[in-house]
């Protein structure tokens, strides 16, 4: 079964939000590989940026691929 990773991300810059924008990366072999690459995401989503007034949100989800 492929897994597919969804990304949603929004940033809010100096109290104002942006549209929030979704990506979707195709291909992962099995739930752990998506969840390892959720999580570095995670990670750099929660990273601060210095001397910045911007906040990163983002939602992230593993979701398999239907078979056809």
């Amino acid at each position: 079964m492929e897994w597919v990773l969804f990304v949603s991300l929004q940033w809010i810059v100096y109290n104002s939000p942006t549209n929030p924008t979704t990506q979707q990366i195709d291909g992962f072999a099995s739930e752990e590989l998506c969840k390892k690459a959720a999580d570095a995401i995670k990670t750099e989503i929660n990273a601060p940026l210095g001397g910045q007034r911007v906040v990163t949100l983002g939602r992230i989800a593993c979701i398999p691929r239907k078979e056809r």
